[in-house]
């Protein structure tokens, strides 16, 4: 009798093990797409912040932090980081409620090496999505990394530049997780920057 219930309960946990491998695909590909769907209106929204301003149309939304410094060794470091968000509005209300971040956008430089990073957060402002494209000593680098709501990382992609100057896909090495955990660590910073920036208060 014992026997017969535990081949039962193997056969009910075998059942369940591959409806639970299938949710939770489920849940990280529904993640990817959401990232790829919002990364695609945080370009849009820098896009056309930038037009505003090249257009002198008072209407432009973001805020620049630039960090200017010599270090010993690399020379002048110039590290621009960008900040775009939306406002929480109420009809009732003149002015926003507060602001959540979208995207950061960051471009700087340790000597030779430039990279591109952005940031982008969900609706509740959890880490996303991440991107960056680098170059380091004449190899071109872009890594994409997508992320849960706790932060951890779902998935990533690597690509380098071959010989014909074509971006194709490249195995994970140590440089690269360095890189990745760099960048989750860097979402919390980034984000306690920009509601720090705005909960300043104004007199008038």
């Amino acid at each position: 009798m014992k026997k017969q219930i535990i081949i039962v309960l193997l056969l009910l946990v075998s059942i369940a093990m591959p409806v639970a491998a299938q949710k939770t695909d489920k849940n990280v590909e529904e993640r990817v797409q959401l990232a790829r769907d919002r990364y695609a209106v945080g370009l849009e929204n820098i896009s056309i912040n930038k037009q505003y301003e090249r257009d002198e149309v008072p209407a432009v939304n973001y805020t620049t932090v630039t960090r200017q410094q010599n270090w010993a060794g690399s020379g002048m470091t110039i590290d621009k980081m960008e900040f775009y968000y939306n406002e929480i509005e109420d009809d009732m209300e003149p002015y926003p409620l507060g602001y959540k971040l979208v995207i950061m956008r960051r471009n700087y430089n340790i000597g030779s090496f430039e990279a591109l990073e952005e940031y982008l957060y969900d609706d509740d402002e959890h880490p996303l999505f991440w991107f960056t494209r680098y170059n380091d000593y004449g190899q071109i680098v872009e890594l994409r990394g997508y992320f849960d709501t706790d932060g951890s990382l779902i998935r990533t992609i690597c690509k380098t530049k071959d010989d014909n100057g074509k971006m194709t896909a490249c195995d994970l090495n140590e440089d690269f997780e360095g890189r990745f955990n760099l960048a989750k660590s860097n979402f919390k910073r980034f984000k306690k920057a920009f509601q720090s920036l705005y909960d300043v208060e104004y007199s008038y």
